[in-house]
């Protein structure tokens, strides 16, 4: 496969592997945005009760 050219002051992709981000940090963002964006808000809730 021919490697790809690089256009004069084209930045590379951050290193997404680098990022070590807590589970609880993913939970809570995951939590508050399902529950914005479902039509009733308590039934999207149950599925955070687990913890």
């Amino acid at each position: 496969m021919p490697q790809k050219k690089k256009v004069p002051g084209q930045m590379s992709l951050p290193f997404w592997d680098d990022w070590e981000a807590t589970s609880g940090d993913i939970r809570e963002v995951a939590e508050k945005f399902v529950i914005a964006n479902c039509y009733d808000p308590k039934v999207a809730a149950q599925s955070f009760n687990d913890s």
